[in-house]
């Protein structure tokens, strides 16, 4: 490593020196080439080129100062977002004016639109400004009888600006089938645009009720500490009774302390589901955000029509199918286009133009010229063989369009599935928080009635200790449960192609 850096550092002087002796040895050729310029600066590019290299293996390259400064600016937005409390509707609101994927979404349609023009733009004949000029001296061979040195020089200076005509007058349909395919692409675009919206509308819902369950598993390990204590202390009392032993007491001191643990935990998903609801809102990872608890959201009503209509609804509504059938569309027309390339062209081109210049032989009187002139022509061309160009070109169009026939199968079958799958998630997350709800009562109710046993004397640690637990786990599954019903309803709509701003029930 170390004798391949000091070859590098000993070869720069000597390409310097290399480069100055062919530049002395080059002179006569350079001053009358441009050759030996261009050798000499591709040599010193080449030198040039390796010195911008890190110099050594060994250590790492020192980034400049002008390239921090640049990325340190990028956290630099701008973007101020007004702290006030935010509903679902309002997430959602801020999200599609911030959020970098749907101005990127935005662009990629208008760009497609822009494609539209183009390929309009072929119908219309094309008009250029030319201008060409210049000297030329030449010598050119006479007979001796007619001059006696057997050459004479002929020197001419021209100037000819010229207006260009070229249409495109018939071609047997390829620019429709251009046209086709630009309008097909730019209706893919914008339905990919509503696309991404929903599947915005979807990330920011569930960022939500994610932050909602987190929220709900927080106030869940604050009741289960609380719980924790009221049984430790009831364990403390009945120790100074001379009721309960040492055990008992350090096994109630272990559940407070299992609690403040999960109560620790608990803290840190909540700030870290709130840092993912923010980083789906496209906002800067600093912003505050007073946002409304989900809890106060009433849980979405069960499906109203079968998993068959759901089905149904997605097939019709679903941008990712709308789109695949839209692809469909422009393979077929490029196709169309790639066959069309076998029929002949008809093109119109004219020109006007005006001929200034001046003649002159051997110094004799320049005869000059300033007039104008036109020419106009139609041509006829039709390709007879090109190698297998049109051909090749064919068949990847072909296999381009059933490639574009099986993607929107495989989409339509994707979807069928996945609303499938939503619709039964959504179902069993709402069976899951009415047993969950009962779970938490009847544990809520049990632990009262082991805590007054227990005070009485009657019931035993064990017994408190479990129901103890079994109040944690119940008030976390009505939590989750929730936000899974929640998420699973939106779920369902997107799925069905029904999420929207309005909300994301189906």
């Amino acid at each position: 490593m170390t004798a391949l850096a000091e070859s590098q550092r000993s070869r720069r002087p000597l390409l310097e020196v290399l480069a100055v002796e062919l530049g002395v040895l080059l002179r006569p050729s350079i001053e009358r080439s441009t050759i030996g310029l261009a050798f000499i600066a591709s040599l010193l590019g080449a030198h040039l080129a390796v010195a911008q290299a890190p110099p050594t293996p060994e250590q790492p390259w020192a980034i400049p100062e002008s390239a921090i400064r640049r990325a340190a600016a990028l956290g630099d937005t701008g973007l101020s977002v007004p702290y006030k409390q935010y509903d679902l509707a309002a997430l959602v609101d801020l999200a599609e004016r911030e959020n970098p994927n749907t101005r990127e979404a935005w662009e990629v349609a208008r760009e497609a639109a822009a494609g539209i023009g183009l390929a309009e733009s072929a119908y219309l004949p094309q008009l250029s400004l030319q201008a060409i000029g210049g000297y030329q001296h030449t010598p050119l061979p006479m007979p001796r009888n007619l001059v006696p040195a057997g050459y004479f020089v002929s020197e001419t200076r021209e100037v000819i600006p010229a207006l260009a005509l070229k249409w495109l007058l018939f071609d047997f349909g390829r620019r429709d089938a251009q046209l086709q395919a630009a309008r097909a692409d730019s209706f893919v675009a914008n339905v990919a645009f509503t696309g991404a919206h929903q599947k915005l509308i979807f990330d920011v819902s569930q960022a939500y009720f994610s932050l909602g369950a987190a929220r709900g598993r927080l106030h869940a390990a604050q009741n289960a500490l609380r719980t924790a204590l009221t049984t430790q202390d009831a364990a403390v009392a009945k120790q100074n009774n001379g009721l309960a032993t040492v055990v008992a007491v350090a096994q109630a001191q272990r559940q407070t302390a299992q609690a403040r643990y999960t109560l620790a935990a608990a803290e840190g998903a909540e700030r870290t589901a709130r840092a993912n609801l923010i980083a789906a809102l496209g906002v800067p990872a600093a912003t505050q955000i007073d946002v409304v608890d989900s809890a106060e959201l009433p849980l979405p009503p069960a499906p109203a029509d079968s998993v068959s209509k759901a089905v149904d609804q997605a097939l019709a509504h679903r941008p990712d199918i709308i789109a695949a059938l839209g692809k469909v569309d422009a393979a077929e027309a490029a196709l169309k286009g790639e066959r069309r390339s076998y029929y002949p062209v008809i093109e119109l081109a004219g020109q006007a133009f005006q001929n200034i210049g001046s003649l002159s032989s051997d110094g004799s009187r320049s005869s000059n010229i300033d007039r104008p002139g036109q020419s106009i022509f139609l041509s006829f061309s039709v390709p007879l063989f090109d190698g297998g160009t049109r051909r090749n070109r064919i068949s990847m169009a072909d296999a381009k369009a059933r490639e574009a026939q099986e993607q929107l199968a495989a989409t339509r079958d994707s979807a069928s599935q996945q609303v499938v799958r939503a619709y039964n998630g959504l179902l069993t997350s709402l069976a899951e928080y009415e047993a969950a709800t009962v779970l938490s009562q009847a544990a809520h109710t049990a632990y009262e009635a082991a805590l007054r046993s227990y005070r009485q004397g009657v019931g035993t640690y064990t017994d408190l200790a479990t129901e103890e637990n079994a109040v944690a786990q119940g008030d976390t599954q009505v939590e989750d449960s929730r936000a899974n019903a929640h998420t699973a309803a939106a779920a369902l709509a997107l799925s069905m192609g029904a999420i929207d701003t309005a909300g994301v029930e189906p």
